[in-house]
């Protein structure tokens, strides 16, 4: 039997502990119902067209399998974790640029993305810390771990960076409200992009995300390139982005000369704007 089509999906983990925060607010804040009492499978809630499912499986090792159903879109809730254990409020598209794929999904692997939705949560992160004085960082991340195998749309929101964060609820509900804002549909005509280059945390393409008419999707960052990512990939980041995507965003001082030119090549010869920043 096949998997049943729904709306967008929020999918939570039970050993994650900031995702069972964000599960908690969602519950609390948006009225959701539990929905599969005596049923086999995931434990699921329902708000209007969104399904919610807590699953035993972190969130990163999810496969189309595990869901039982065939979402539209999938945003999920997780942890966050950094070296530096700064206090962050996260969002990003998944997949695995290069031949390393240490955290889910497959080498070389792409996602499906659709920007507004990563532009949604990252707005509703910002201003709601900023209303709330909060000293936590509101960042985009660069394209990175699994899964990469579901053929809908694909994004995280993340909470961290160390369990104080982790299960804190003021942090809870403002990444419940992101979520919610990015199951929502976009009523406003942006130009979606392909970020490249900076650091993980590209703080100019999180402005750009944010401040300006672009919405982004896949982010390849620098170390992607010093990893040798490959031209295939390169191409699939507009391949694998949700709509019409022939614009490029790029930190012109966050790539090496000789990346720098060896990507404008790629660009021209595949017809795609660029955009300096």
């Amino acid at each position: 039997m096949q998997p049943s089509t729904i709306g967008p999906a929020i999918i939570a983990s039970k050993t994650d502990p900031a995702s069972v925060n964000i599960a908690q607010n969602l519950i609390k804040h948006y009225k959701f119902t539990r929905t599969d009492q005596g049923q086999s499978g995931p434990e699921t809630y329902q708000a209007h067209d969104i399904t919610m499912m807590i699953l035993e499986k972190e969130g990163i090792y999810v496969q189309p399998q595990d869901l039982k159903l065939k979402p539209s879109s999938i945003i999920f809730a997780s942890k966050h974790r950094s070296s530096t254990n700064t206090p962050a409020l996260t969002v990003h598209a998944t997949g695995n640029l290069t031949r390393e794929a240490s955290f889910g999904g497959s080498p070389e692997q792409l996602s499906l993305v659709e920007p507004f939705r990563i532009r949604q949560a990252l707005t509703v992160l910002k201003q709601e810390a900023q209303r709330g004085g909060l000293k936590v960082e509101t960042t985009m991340e660069a394209t990175h771990h699994g899964p990469t195998s579901f053929n809908a749309p694909v994004c995280f929101v993340e909470i961290g960076s160390t369990p104080a964060e982790w299960s804190d609820p003021v942090l809870g509900r403002i990444a419940a409200d992101a979520i919610m804002a990015a199951a929502g549909e976009s009523h406003v005509t942006r130009t979606n992009a392909v970020g490249f280059g900076g650091t993980h945390y590209s703080n100019k393409l999180t402005e750009m995300c944010t401040e300006t008419d672009y919405q982004i999707g896949h982010v390849v960052p620098r170390h992607a390139f010093d990893a040798q990512v490959s031209e295939r990939m390169l191409q699939e980041t507009f391949q694998r982005t949700v709509g019409v995507c022939k614009t490029a965003l790029v930190d012109w001082k966050g790539l090496r000369g000789g990346q720098r030119s060896l990507l404008l090549g790629q660009l021209s010869a595949w017809d795609i704007e660029v955009v300096r920043c």
